[in-house]
Formats: C-alpha cells, structure tokens, sequence
C-alpha cells in the first residue's frame, strides 16, 4: 500500500507536535473525512476530558483518503485510525499489518438523497448516482442497497464518480447527478432546499458497520493496555452521546466550533444510537463479502484473523 513521504512527514510532524506540548502521552489519530457521524465521538471525548483521563493528548489528524489513513498507521506515521471499514479489511486481505480493534459508528446511516423530480426509489430508473469514488464504501453500498430493492446497476441507472460529500452535493445541484448517498449532516442542510429522501440504508443493509477502529499489530501487541484504555476513552463519549444528546451537542460545538448549531442538533438526532464499539465476528464475516475478499480470507484463517476482540471486552468491563 503506497503512501506519500509527503503525507509521512506531515503526520510525523504533527506527532512530534504534540510530544512537545502534550502533558498526556501522545495518541495520533487518523481519520478521512471531517463530517459530524465520524468527529463527534472524538469532540466529545477531547472536551469532556475522556483522553486525558486515560494519560492520553490525542491529536486527531485529518488524511484524504482511506488507504493512506491505513499506511499511515502501519508505517507509525499515526497510531490509530477511523476508516471505512471495507478498507481496513481489504488492506489485511492484502497483507497490511493492521487489526480491528473496535466498531465506530456501526451503521450505514447514509441516506439516499434524490435532486428535483427524483422523488421516490422508482424515479431513479434511468438516472446518474453519484458515489465517492471507483472501489469506495460508497460505492459499494450504494450499489448493494439498491439492488436489495430491485434496481441493478447499468441496467437501472448508471454510476457516476462525483468526489468527496461537498463534490456530490455540488453535483447534485448542477444536475451532473440526480441521486447520492449523503450523511445526516447533509441530509439537515438538503431536505430544506427541496431534496428528497429517498431510502435510508440502515434499513436495507444493517448488517455492514459504516467505520471502525483499526491499529498496526505492532501497536496491538506492544501496547495493548494503551488499545483498551484508548477504546474506553471513545467508549466514554459514545455512552454521552446516547444518553445526554445535549451535554454532547454542546461539548463537540464548544470544541469544534461548526457552523449551523440548530443544524447539526438535527443531524445528532439521526446518530445518537449509531455508535459503539463493539464489533463481533459476524459484523466481520459481512465486510469479508463486502470487499470481495472471501478466497483470501479463508487462507488467512478467517474472520478471527482480522478483529482483536479482548481490547474492546476489557475496555467495557467485561473481562
């Protein structure tokens, strides 16, 4: 898995930021993708002190794309990361040193959004939909939610690869595409504007978690009171989140300081039940056959060979 010394020596630099000014021990985390589902937890536990309880100064750090999240991590540039999950099990299929360590958000809370006179499932026959990119979740649970409802691709509508969520929502606007997968957050800011809902994927494809946690195994095996403590932390903000939604609403807007607060308290209703950090086997036998990565599997010994379970157990007290 390629990754730009470019890219390296930013994460690097920023790491050796934060030991030079971190009280706690430094954590670099690497994410891809700055939207509201995949940054509360971390808002939230950075605001609330849950890091800093556990020894930790976290310094989340923003990557463009999943695959070089995933070498980033593997190459120490950072030490955790929050990806697509497809992509951390399609990188192990291939021989990255990487394991799960933990679910994030454990839904497709994507929203199939239509644009003007696309209204319902059925209006999507002869339409372009735009996903993120060739090989992509978004692709592929696009493509997968709409043929759980009878419309194949290239027969029933056609694919088009519009770019990140900003370059979809343009895209919709300019009519380059009449439908894309969006999350809560932009599904707030579309309805108002006339854009219809179309499907809501957690209903047709439940069993697939949308991101999730992923470490090198160097870092599983050397630190491994680190993973657990790191997964309790998250854990921590996740239970806020569930249980007090305006205590987290306020510390994320506090620490983050987004745009339209009325907005994005909209958007948390739709995410408040959609994180943990549980991930089971069967949740891994499911993006297995998402990835397309059967055959290589079984050769590495199955699902147990991509997911640490007992950092997530001992992090919620379980063992």
């Amino acid at each position: 898995m390629a990754i730009s010394i470019r890219s390296v020596a930013v994460l690097l630099a920023l790491w050796f930021y934060a030991s030079d000014n971190a009280d706690g021990k430094p954590i670099t985390l690497a994410y891809n993708t700055n939207s509201l589902n995949v940054m509360l937890p971390i808002l939230v536990a950075q605001e609330l002190g849950f890091f800093t309880a556990e020894g930790f100064e976290v310094t989340p750090v923003y990557v463009r794309s999943g695959p070089t999240v995933m070498a980033a991590m593997v190459s120490g540039a950072s030490d955790y990361s929050i990806v697509g999950s497809t992509t951390v099990v399609q990188a192990i299929a291939k021989g990255v040193p990487a394991v799960v360590i933990g679910n994030y958000v454990r839904h497709v809370n994507w929203m199939l959004m239509g644009g003007p006179g696309v209204t319902s499932l059925s209006s999507v026959k002869g339409q372009v939909v735009g996903v993120t990119s060739a090989g992509g979740m978004t692709e592929f649970l696009t493509v997968e939610a709409l043929s759980r409802r009878g419309l194949k691709r290239d027969r029933d509508y056609r694919i088009h690869y519009a770019g990140n969520s900003p370059a979809r929502v343009l895209a919709l606007e300019t009519k380059i595409i009449q439908a894309a997968a969006f999350s809560p957050g932009e599904r707030v800011a579309l309805e108002p504007k006339g854009y219809s809902l179309l499907m809501d994927m957690v209903q047709v494809i439940p069993e697939f978690p949308l991101s999730i946690l992923a470490s090198s195994r160097r870092k599983l095996e050397s630190s491994p009171v680190e993973v657990e403590a790191f997964l309790r932390a998250l854990h921590r903000a996740m239970e806020v989140i569930r249980t007090d939604k305006e205590r987290a609403a306020a510390a994320a807007f506090k620490k983050s300081a987004r745009g339209d607060l009325a907005r994005e308290r909209k958007a948390l209703d739709y995410l408040v039940n959609d994180y943990s950090i549980v991930i089971t086997k069967e949740n891994i036998q499911a993006l297995i056959y998402a990835a397309g990565v059967e055959t290589e599997a079984r050769k590495l010994g199955g699902a147990e060979k991509f997911f640490a379970p007992d950092p997530q157990a001992k992090a919620l007290g379980r063992r």
